[in-house]
């Protein structure tokens, strides 16, 4: 009787073991699949945006590094929140050399946060490889709807050139007149010249306050800015 005991235990224990075993692999495997599906997803555009006009893009290269900047115009009567633009910038040869579709990447690096109804605005990626001579432009429709109530206003200070260690800049401030604060507000500097975008910039400000002080800004430029005119546009992050 003891020993047919003993088998009959060490049977409902391993029975106990398999099935438990079993149980931990299926919650391990039901883990992997969520982080999968919640995993970061390459950038892609399946319908193109037909009220996005591209006006112009140029390519930027000194001794800090490579830029590109794309000149959008919003050509519908409504606000554009959170449009996807894809990138495709190609050698001499009609080599891809740099792609912003990467799972993962900065949203303001494949993004525009806001275009107002009739608005012209330059987009600047200073993160961009070197080797582009030519640069295909995908704009996709908006990830957001715009908000019900009136567009955040910002007030950006007149630029100053300046220069360090570090090459040339514009400083200057942004002051928030709305009831919003805004949280990563991105600045982008555009310097013309003669109707050709000669030289661009990236700011951020990762926090605006409503009524506080104006918040300082800071942008380095790829390209020669000199003699040129600049332009700073900060497109509002935060909209309700």
């Amino acid at each position: 009787m003891r020993r047919w005991t003993i088998v009959l235990a060490l049977a409902v224990l391993a029975g106990v073991s398999l099935t438990a075993c079993e149980t931990s692999y299926d919650k391990a495997k039901a883990l992997r699949a969520q982080a999968a599906a919640n995993a970061p997803k390459p950038l892609t555009i399946s319908k193109p945006n037909k009220d996005v006009k591209v006006d112009q893009t140029a390519l930027l290269h000194d001794q800090n590094g490579d830029a590109i900047v794309v000149e959008l115009t919003n050509e519908s009567n409504q606000a554009l929140v959170n449009l996807p633009l894809l990138i495709n910038i190609r050698d001499a040869k009609g080599k891809t050399v740099f792609k912003n579709d990467t799972a993962g990447l900065d949203f303001a690096l494949n993004h525009v946060a806001l275009i107002r109804p009739g608005e012209t605005l330059y987009w600047v990626n200073d993160q961009i490889d070197p080797g582009g001579k030519s640069v295909k432009v995908t704009v996709g429709q908006p990830e957001a709807k715009p908000p019900k109530g009136p567009l955040p206003e910002l007030e950006v200070s007149e630029p100053k050139l300046e220069h360090d260690f570090s090459g040339l800049k514009v400083t200057g401030t942004v002051t928030d007149k709305s009831k919003l604060d805004q949280q990563h507000l991105i600045l982008f500097a555009v310097a013309r010249q003669g109707g050709r975008i000669v030289a661009a910039g990236r700011g951020q400000i990762k926090a605006l306050k409503v009524e506080a002080k104006p918040a300082p800004y800071v942008i380095y430029f790829i390209g020669n800015p000199a003699g040129a005119d600049v332009t700073i546009q900060a497109p509002p992050t935060v909209l309700q």
